[in-house]
């Protein structure tokens, strides 16, 4: 049977994953506890002990997906190149993972329509925003580049890549082929 702390996992993990299916299915607004509980067949006490609410359990989701999509970005690029080379491909490969349908509908539907754009970029700023400036400060202390704004190179390249992810999935080759050059662009410009 597992000890209780596995077994609050487990209830937790399910009610993630049958949210998430519905929500992709019938959209977060559609989305109902009850529907949860319903398909879960657990009460509304096992729901109310892991969540508060259907939105913290909508950011718990938007969480794990967007932390998985740039967590498996980071994976899929050699360690061993440069940072600023890092940067680049590790912006390319997250673009891969947002073609995704499913991660895709909560990064860019779902999340927003849940928790509002505020708290998206709030989430994504303290992932996508933190890989960045640390992938220039580490560029910097290995004399790749000189660009004594760090912080704002960081946030231009997030802003452009979060913009890029935005386009028409036939339009995501096209948007990653420009990711090394607007990159390049920007830290030419912010160089002292």
């Amino acid at each position: 049977m597992g000890t209780q702390k596995e077994r609050s996992e487990a209830t937790r993990a399910i009610l993630l994953e049958t949210f998430k299916d519905i929500a992709l299915k019938q959209g977060f607004d559609a989305t109902t506890t009850e529907a949860v509980l319903v398909r879960t067949g657990l009460s509304k006490g096992a729901f109310y002990h892991h969540f508060r609410s259907k939105t913290e359990l909508a950011e718990a989701i938007y969480k794990i997906e967007s932390h998985g999509a740039i967590d498996r970005a980071v994976r899929s690029v050699a360690a061993s190149i440069s940072a600023i080379e890092r940067l680049k491909a590790t912006s390319a490969a997250w673009l891969r993972e947002v073609r995704e349908p499913a991660v895709r509908r909560i990064l860019f539907e779902i999340g927003p329509s849940a928790l509002g754009i505020k708290r998206v970029i709030e989430i994504e700023n303290s992932l996508s925003l933190k890989l960045f400036e640390d992938l220039l400060s580490q560029a910097n202390a290995n004399g790749e580049i000189i660009v004594a704004k760090s912080a704002l190179a960081a946030r231009l390249i997030n802003a452009y890549v979060g913009e890029a992810a935005l386009q028409k999935p036939a339009d995501l080759s096209a948007a990653e082929a420009t990711i090394g050059p607007v990159i390049d662009a920007i830290l030419v410009a912010l160089t002292d």
